[in-house]
């Protein structure tokens, strides 16, 4: 496959956001009204919940959103550009506990290196959930892939209908960036001084 560029999909240059799994669509669609100048993509697993978010965001006049259904890991290896996604938003995947399910999960080597390769410089991941372990899990593969993360930092988003009923006051956050000088900031500068 080629990866395929935004302005295809979108019909304009804009920064672009992607939310994986938006499930109802409560924070993508707040985020597409809040900032009609950036597009927003959604890939959600289910097809009916899909086209049924799809129709909300027409319904709602949001031409800078698309959506599309299908394996996010299989969408952002093969077909988003590199360093072409100013964010990617994370929010609630669904754990797979099952020793089953283990390959479903989002959480692995190959998937975190596809979101750093396809994030811009400066760009960012935001990942929560209900589960603590799962979002550290997810960090351990965000580090991995070279991406740093921002301490304290969480996402300026509307909770969630499922947020609300599952996780209360227990939501665990993480904010991941690529460096906007292509290196590791968290390394010193070449010939910088200590003190």
């Amino acid at each position: 496959m080629r990866a395929v560029p935004w302005s295809a999909i979108f019909g304009n240059d804009g920064p672009v956001e992607v939310e994986i799994g938006p499930g109802r669509g409560d924070v993508l669609l707040a985020f597409a009204a809040a900032a009609p100048g950036r597009n927003f993509f959604g890939i959600e697993h289910a097809g009916g919940a899909a086209a049924a978010l799809a129709a909300r965001a027409a319904a709602r006049g949001l031409a800078n959103v698309r959506v599309v259904a299908g394996d996010a890991r299989y969408i952002v290896t093969e077909l988003v550009p590199d360093a072409s996604v100013a964010a990617y938003h994370v929010y609630f995947p669904d754990p797979w506990p099952k020793t089953r399910h283990r390959k479903r999960r989002l959480a692995s080597a190959g998937f975190a290196a596809a979101l750093a390769r396809t994030l811009a410089p400066g760009g960012t991941v935001d990942v929560a959930s209900d589960l603590g372990a799962l979002v550290e899990a997810f960090a351990a593969e965000l580090e991995r892939a070279a991406l740093v993360r921002v301490p304290g930092a969480r996402a300026e988003r509307p909770t969630t209908v499922f947020e609300r009923k599952y996780a209360g006051d227990g939501t665990y956050e993480v904010r991941f960036s690529r460096p906007a000088s292509g290196r590791d900031e968290r390394a010193p500068a070449p010939g910088a001084e200590d003190g």
